[in-house]
């Protein structure tokens, strides 16, 4: 283990050392992440000891393509190579690593598709690729990947709908990032699977269309981000069933209606954007963030009223006659 030191001149043949190792057979541990090494990967890493179970060569200066040859070491674990400078398409090679656990490519250069091969990778439980220029759709048969608790591919350039596969994958506990991307359509029912699921990230895409109810059976959540999309339509009465919610955010869509009450009653809830939305209605005076004026964003909704002082809306004016008759029909 050589991590955390300066080693490394971040130039050209900073890893010749590493053609050198392939004599030790019986090396299980190369973790030289941390340094300064430059360079590129060098195929001869196909010639490392095929019990290798952890690769680690993330924050360096690392430039050029992932060697296909990466795909030979076949006891691989744990490969964590984020922050450098790689570039090129992500190998299909990797499908190669069965035993991998652990897959971290995020903070490069990376073009091209996710391979659908990833598929293949059924004992991963984090996988990350944010921080890319990825492209293309995310491919369903991620939804393969059940032992997944952690993804993230925020920040990159991927397209089409999220497929209901990767969306409603239950074993999702810490992490679902899809943000900053070019995603399009509803956010699915499946979403609603997500029970264990402790953040939520779908900001900054094209989605569209109304928030689904089965939102409020992710009682684990902590956090969601929702917000920088183009949903429509009310806050969902379900959504009463986020218990655990400690910030919420949902602005700059088209949402409408009133804003609940039962926001209210979120006892951990210490952040609530509702900015630039079209609400309207009375804000709610009672419990957690309406109490707080600091907790709760509604700048951008023009037909707000009430609300406590500090907030600095216009009074509610009293509802004209017959609003008492309709309500009894």
């Amino acid at each position: 283990m050589i991590q955390g030191n300066h080693l490394g001149s971040g130039t050209d043949g900073d890893l010749t050392f590493v053609s050198d190792l392939t004599n030790a057979t019986k090396l299980k541990r190369l973790i030289m992440n941390d340094n300064h090494f430059g360079g590129t990967l060098p195929a001869s890493i196909s010639n490392l000891s095929t019990k290798l179970e952890m690769f680690w060569f993330g924050r360096n200066r690392i430039h050029g393509s992932i060697p296909t040859e990466l795909g030979n070491l076949i006891n691989l674990e744990s490969l964590l190579m984020e922050e450098n400078s790689l570039t090129g398409n992500i190998p299909t090679e990797i499908q190669k690593l069965s035993s991998l656990v652990e897959l971290d490519i995020s903070m490069n250069a990376l073009s091209g598709s996710i391979p659908a091969s990833f598929g293949n990778l059924t004992k991963l439980y984090r996988l990350d690729l944010g921080g890319n220029n990825l492209e293309g759709v995310i491919p369903s048969s991620l939804g393969n990947c059940q032992q997944l608790i952690f993804l993230n591919l925020a920040n990159n350039k991927l397209s089409g709908a999220i497929p209901q596969q990767v969306i409603g994958l239950p074993s999702l506990s810490q992490l679902l990032n899809l943000s900053r991307n070019h995603f399009t359509g509803s956010l699915p029912m499946e979403v609603g699977k997500l029970k264990s699921l402790g953040v939520l990230d779908v900001s900054n895409n094209m989605l569209s269309g109304e928030l689904p109810s089965s939102l409020g059976s992710c009682e684990s959540l902590e956090f969601l981000y929702l917000q920088g999309n183009f949903f429509k339509g009310p806050i969902p009465s379900s959504m009463i069933g986020l218990k655990a919610i400690e910030e919420l955010d949902l602005s700059r869509n088209n949402l409408s209606g009133e804003i609940p009450k039962f926001l209210g009653g979120f006892v951990f809830l210490n952040k609530l954007d509702l900015s630039f939305n079209e609400f309207g209605g009375a804000v709610p005076t009672k419990g957690g963030a309406f109490k707080n004026a600091s907790a709760i964003s509604i700048t951008g909704n023009t037909k707000l009223c009430g609300g406590i002082a500090d907030l600095q809306l216009p009074k509610c004016k009293p509802q004209k006659g017959g609003s008492s008759r309709s309500l009894k029909l």
